[in-house]
């Protein structure tokens, strides 16, 4: 009896993928909110919070240096932008490294020994 290994570890990848997938689709379609039974919708009670319009002078794109230094995790320069991007970076790294691996041992098998 002879077992293949890689094909074991391609079957049960595939196992894990599909079982991801399903997961983060379900998950996806579970964050929005079902609509309301009722076609009436009733005014928000309290105030309403609006943003202000830019100066006519200064046009819809701000000036480079007019923003403000970021205050929360989620803000654009702030900590949570910055370990996503080192994510989406190390991400990149690990499969990189991993082509490169699977790819000499695949050259390795290929090439005739020498003694």
């Amino acid at each position: 009896m002879t077992t293949n290994h890689r094909a074991d570890l391609i079957s049960w990848s595939a196992r894990l993928l599909a079982g991801l997938t399903i997961v983060a689709a379900a998950g996806y379609t579970a964050s929005f909110p079902v609509a309301a039974a009722s076609s009436q919708q009733e005014p928000p009670e309290g105030t309403v919070a609006t943003t202000e319009a830019p100066d006519a002078e200064q046009g819809i794109i701000p000036e480079p240096n007019s923003g403000h230094q970021p205050t929360e995790a989620g803000d654009r320069g702030g900590a949570l932008q910055i370990v996503v991007f080192l994510a989406i970076v190390g991400g990149v790294a690990v499969i990189a490294t991993l082509i490169v691996r699977e790819s000499r041992r695949n050259l390795a098998r290929r090439s005739p020994s020498s003694p």
